[in-house]
């Protein structure tokens, strides 16, 4: 079975939906995490809330708590006048209620008086002699209160269980209370450059060398990804070096990435290591670039193999390799979109789905032409456009959907 998935092609949406139901079939630990520790990690269950938010009736304004009705009909040339029974300090409970003809100062996110159902400004207002206060505006009810509860009630599901927390997300966490939850444990994930004529990014190349920028792309992408990862180095075109080290790196992660030996030249070594190793899943993308693709498993590692090229390697890890540590973490993905104009035709005509990036200006979306091995036109690129195999193309002109990096 393994031989025959050798060179076996699959369309993009194929291979994708396979990996998923491979990462699928393993639990996602968790851990408890306290909330310093909290951005860019998945919450492993439901968030319910405990309690009220606001815990009471609180004034949006500086001004005035009053009874709404003393108000109507209220103006500057014909003020209603009430008086002051007191002030309500911020952060300590209201200590005595008003009634009609009365009025209290309260601060913004102060506590309202029992008996005060609206707030009027103190631009709106002006002080007299006696503590009385001229109310120069008319106050519907509720004006410019928040209730308790507007944010939330006790009971509300506040963030399903998949969410990756960001900063707006922890801050609801600590108004509510909540110094600690239970997250999904980070995917660990180990990265193996391959190929005789890589060098460290820190070295200078000679004869026909170039430096390795897929490990530290593809290290960087995991990390903002939400991964624990880590670049294993860089491993010749050598098949018993590569077994080893594919061995060995199996030990320690649940997803093993591995950066060019692809493709069916001699040479290329990986996809053979990983037939004897492991289970090829797919070997090949019906896709432009990423043909080269591959994926499988050795024992409890899932393995993926990626293009050479940089510009391919990272628009195969986009589209495939993100949703799959998506599905890791157990994390809830979705691909962010927009809709733009295409400001160029992009004639495409080879029996592949292609992904074309493009750069966004203006709601028009710009192709960015990729050559084999350049990595400079991605970083002009906002994102891609699918462009399907029973295409000759798109015409100039055209709404497409962008797929966002």
């Amino acid at each position: 079975m393994v031989e025959k998935r050798m060179l076996q092609v699959l369309v993009l949406d194929e291979a994708r939906q396979l990996l998923l139901n491979m990462a699928g079939k393993r639990a996602v630990s968790t851990e408890r995490a306290a909330i310093d520790n909290l951005c860019g990690r998945v919450l492993a269950k439901d968030m319910r809330s405990t309690e009220d938010l606001p815990q009471f009736d609180r004034s949006a304004v500086d001004g005035f708590a009053v009874v709404s009705r003393d108000t109507f009909g209220a103006s500057a040339a014909q003020p209603t006048l009430l008086c002051l029974s007191g002030e309500v300090k911020m952060g300590e409970r209201a200590q005595f209620s008003i009634n009609t003809g009365v009025c209290a100062l309260v601060w913004t996110g102060g506590e309202l008086p029992q008996g005060a159902d609206a707030m009027t400004m103190l631009e709106e207002t002006q002080p007299l002699a006696g503590n009385l206060i001229a109310v120069e505006s008319a106050a519907a009810p509720g004006r410019h209160i928040v209730f308790r509860g507007d944010d939330v009630r006790a009971g509300d599901l506040i963030l399903p269980a998949g969410t990756r927390l960001c900063a707006r997300d922890i801050g609801l966490l600590a108004a509510l209370g909540i110094p600690e939850t239970e997250v999904a444990a980070r995917p660990q994930i180990g990265i193996l450059s391959t190929g005789d004529e890589l060098i460290p990014p820190g070295q200078t190349p000679t004869g026909g060398q170039i430096r390795d920028a897929n490990g530290p792309m593809l290290l960087a992408a995991c990390a903002e990804a939400g991964a624990d990862v880590v670049h294993l180095g860089i491993v010749p075109d050598d098949e018993e070096k590569l077994l080893t080290a594919m061995k060995e790196a199996c030990t320690n992660c649940g997803l093993l990435l591995l950066s060019g030996s692809s493709s069916a030249g001699a040479k290329d070594a990986a996809a053979r290591c990983l037939t004897k190793l492991g289970e090829v899943a797919f070997h090949g993308l019906a896709l432009k670039p990423g043909k080269p693709a591959f994926a499988g498993q050795i024992g409890g590692t899932l393995v993926v193999g990626l293009p050479g090229h940089p510009a391919a390697a990272y628009l195969v890890f986009h589209a495939l390799v993100r949703p799959l540590i998506a599905a890791m973490s157990g994390e809830r993905f979705v691909q962010h979109t927009v809709t733009a104009t295409l400001a160029q035709a992009a004639p495409s005509n080879h029996g592949r789905e292609e992904l074309l990036p493009v750069r966004l200006d203006g709601g028009f979306a710009e192709p960015v032409a990729l050559k084999s091995g350049l990595i400079s036109p991605l970083t002009r690129a906002d994102g891609y456009i699918r462009i399907h195999r029973d295409t000759e193309g798109l015409a100039k002109g055209t709404l497409q959907e962008v797929i966002l990096f």
